[in-house]
């Protein structure tokens, strides 16, 4: 029996009326409704589930051009046509049919978007309940992150903030062509004027969705409808850190990590949370817990994620297993793998190991200092996270099954099919580093990598001058709330042989010290590249003279181990385009660039891609891609799509 899509169910699962095709109900055009209809309460769930259902259609896409366009990734030589075009940035002549070059899928949301918000009426009240609000709030964050994911996809698009119901208004001179500092300014402006409505009004649950039989026997994933809105602070966060107003961006990313309203009884708390993978010992010959890999796949948690559908025939799947895994579809040859760049700089890191003994009290401290004569595989040197997330592994003979199957096979454990994540925890961390960094505040930021916040840190260890911008601001992380993870110690029951000096197969937990009985905070640099908070390899350099370095040195050196950061904390996941184009813009800005992007610090990664070593991060740039992408001091076209002429609706 052919299984339902996750939104029909859910449709129904809420309403009993008698609509024959979910499908057309969902489209919300000007082929679909009367534009002079208004929206019932009926319509409007119909409307947010038709808009997370496009969401779909551009899923998958943020996640590869997010990354193809990077510098973390490789083609495998297996590559599709599309994906060689948009690998080589051959923009200008990206084949008409190229499947990931699409915007009317993007104005496509948002003229849903717009329809929604044109046609309902957020001053109904009914009981002394908002009628609408709770959707129309979803709806206009929908709206924003799209716009968000165009921009970065095409440079520049043009800002549409009506419902198109008609050829004749899809007219791209009717509407301002906005590059994306501009477009974020101006999204983020219909949030301000609403906030206090907006920011802590109860959203809406349409309780869980998913979870039924496949064909095969199979179950799909179940979602839980809070779990697909995006929540408002973030998305002003990143309006705001697009537009590069820097404090406010860090006071609504804080907000979402901590927010405490005893008058509403609202209290949000987000930890970095203390998932690792570790080394047993200082032989570093055998690796030890690994909590980190099991948070990404069928196990993620993500903040914020699109549904996708399980099954082919209930609608639209993901593609990207067979993007970036081996699978029976591709004989195992997947399309994408890591870079040379992302290996190098995995490599770069410097793993600092530090346990404590029970039965002696010893303090073992060590660092990997010799990564290449103590390991083969270079995926076990330096940081761990890569080596945690990727599996590639020699297929047994059994289970080749023809001569055109791929012998080694290749698994990124970080995808997920059926959850295409928008948000997660470190996501929001990095992203607060940048902007605090950016608000003049580096030692903040760069606690976030080495330390973890807590109110106590920033009291003991932060200059007077960033104190005062945590307080401008309001940021809180609360002792009792936020727990620093400051060293391991071995388990007692577990000692080999009875000999406390012996680590080489020994687990390691957490000590615990808060009235929470758990730790649940620190660097996000201690993910993989161990004790961060006591790495003394691990610290903020500035090549000037000490004389001559001033605090704009100071923060882009703090920015770019953030990059580096992003990088190794959120690599595939379709961010890192995104993160390298803002902080060109951040680097333009500081030095008053009239183009607004450093577009030589972006050359200079992505260039370096195929060719970077752990000594040289650009070594063997290629210099025709070089040229491509530095251009001649104007708009960096060369990055981007082309948006054609035409507003599509």
């Amino acid at each position: 029996m052919k299984a339902k899509t996750i939104f029909t169910l859910a449709v129904a699962g809420l309403i009993t009326a008698g609509i024959s095709s979910c499908e057309d109900m969902l489209r919300v055009d000007s082929k679909t409704y009367d534009y002079g209809h208004d929206m019932t309460a009926q319509d409007t769930v119909y409307s947010v589930m038709g808009i997370i259902q496009k969401l779909q259609t551009i899923a998958d896409r943020t996640v590869l051009l997010g990354e193809i366009r990077g510098d973390l990734v490789t083609v495998t030589g297996k590559e599709s046509p599309d994906i060689a075009e948009l690998y080589n940035f051959d923009f200008a002549k990206l084949s008409a049919d190229n499947k990931y070059n699409r915007p009317i899928d993007y104005y496509s949301v948002i003229n849903n978007c717009n329809y929604f918000l044109d046609k309902v009426d957020t001053t109904l009240y009914s009981n002394g309940t908002n009628v609408f609000l709770k959707e129309y709030i979803p709806v206009l964050c929908y709206r924003a992150w799209t716009y968000l994911q165009m921009a970065q996809v095409y440079g520049r698009v043009y800002y549409v903030d009506k419902p198109i119901t008609s050829g004749d208004e899809a007219t791209s001179g009717k509407w301002p062509l906005m590059d994306i500092k501009t477009l974020a300014a101006e999204l983020v402006k219909e949030f301000e004027r609403e906030q206090d409505r907006y920011l802590d009004y109860k959203l809406l649950n349409y309780g869980s969705l998913g979870g039924d039989d496949n064909d095969e026997g199979s179950k799909s994933q179940k979602h839980d409808s809070k779990d697909l809105l995006i929540p408002v602070r973030l998305i002003m966060g990143d309006l705001y850190l697009w537009s590069e107003q820097y404090e406010k961006a860090a006071k609504y990313y804080a907000q979402y990590l901590y927010y405490n309203n005893p008058a509403k009884s609202i209290r949000n708390t987000v930890s970095t949370g203390s998932a690792t993978i570790l080394w047993n010992g200082t032989t570093y010959a055998k690796l030890g817990d690994d909590t980190y890999a099991g948070t990404f796949g069928s196990q993620a948690k993500p903040i914020t994620y699109i549904p996708m559908e399980s099954e082919e025939y209930a609608g639209t799947t993901s593609k990207l297993p067979d993007i970036f895994n081996s699978t029976k579809d591709n004989h195992y040859y997947p399309q994408l793998t890591w870079s040379k760049a992302m290996a190098s700089l995995s490599q770069r890191q410097v793993f600092c190991y530090h346990i404590i003994r029970p039965n002696t009290g010893v303090v073992v401290d060590d660092y990997m200092s010799n990564p290449e004569g103590m390991q083969v595989n270079p995926l076990l040197r330096g940081d761990l996270r890569l080596q945690s997330i990727y599996e590639v592994k020699a297929a047994k003979a059994s289970d080749i099954k023809s001569l055109l199957d791929n012998t080694n096979w290749q698994t990124l454990k970080k995808i997920n099919s059926e959850k295409i994540s928008l948000y997660r925890n470190d996501v929001v961390y990095l992203r607060l580093a940048e902007a605090l960094n950016r608000a003049g505040a580096p030692n903040l930021a760069f606690a976030i990598l080495k330390y973890g916040l807590t109110d106590e840190f920033i009291e003991d260890s932060i200059c007077v001058e960033e104190q005062t911008l945590a307080d401008r601001i309001g940021l809180e992380f609360p002792y009792s709330y936020f727990e620093p993870v400051r060293y391991r110690i071995q388990t007692e029951q577990v000692n080999i042989n009875n000999d406390p000096n012996n680590p080489s197969a020994v687990d390691y937990v957490k000590i615990n010290s808060g009235q929470n009985n758990e730790y649940n905070t620190m660097g996000i640099h201690s993910r993989g590249s161990g004790d961060a908070a006591i790495n003394k390899y691990y610290k903020v350099q500035i090549t000037k003279p000490i004389d001559g370095y001033s605090q704009k040195d100071t923060i882009r050196r703090v920015e770019e181990m953030i990059l580096d950061e992003m990088a190794l904390e959120t690599c595939f996941e379709g961010y890192r385009f995104g993160d390298l184009m803002r902080i060109s813009m951040h680097r333009a800005a500081d030095t008053d660039e009239e183009s607004g992007y450093d577009t030589e610090f972006f050359a200079d990664r992505v260039a370096s891609r195929d060719d970077a070593t752990v000594a040289n991060p650009f070594a063997g740039k290629n210099s025709d891609l070089w040229d491509v992408l530095k251009g001649d001091g104007g708009f960096p076209q060369s990055w981007f799509l082309r948006l054609n002429t035409a507003v599509y609706y």
